[in-house]
């Protein structure tokens, strides 16, 4: 039997809105354009919420328990997403949203 442990899923909404908001004010504070720290914040943000995902998500950290009264191997195992995709491949969602903003500011676009 598994047993899966909910837990930080929502720590990728808050990597990324404090990421984007620390590149924008930098960008700001330097003089540079505040859309090109977002982009840049959001590509940050990705490598972070990869990192912490891969650290929160780890197989290392599932147990095994043994039930006394039945024998049975239960399996507690770490589950930290956010509507039900992982943490961890939140990054490839977050990098994907930088890209996009980003090739559209060096086309000229803006939104």
């Amino acid at each position: 039997m598994i047993v899966v442990w909910k837990g930080w899923g929502l720590l990728v909404v808050v990597i990324t809105a404090l990421i984007v908001v620390l590149t924008t004010v930098l960008f700001d504070k330097l003089g540079w354009s505040v859309a090109y720290g977002a982009a840049l914040g959001m590509m940050f943000s990705a490598a972070a919420i990869w990192q912490a995902g891969n650290k929160f998500n780890s197989p290392l950290k599932n147990r095994v328990l043994l039930d006394q009264q039945t024998g049975a191997e239960v399996i507690l195992k770490p589950d930290h997403s956010l509507f039900f995709i992982k943490m961890q491949y939140w990054a490839f969602i977050a990098g994907a949203i930088g890209l996009v903003m980003l090739v559209n500011l060096l086309a000229g676009r803006s939104s």
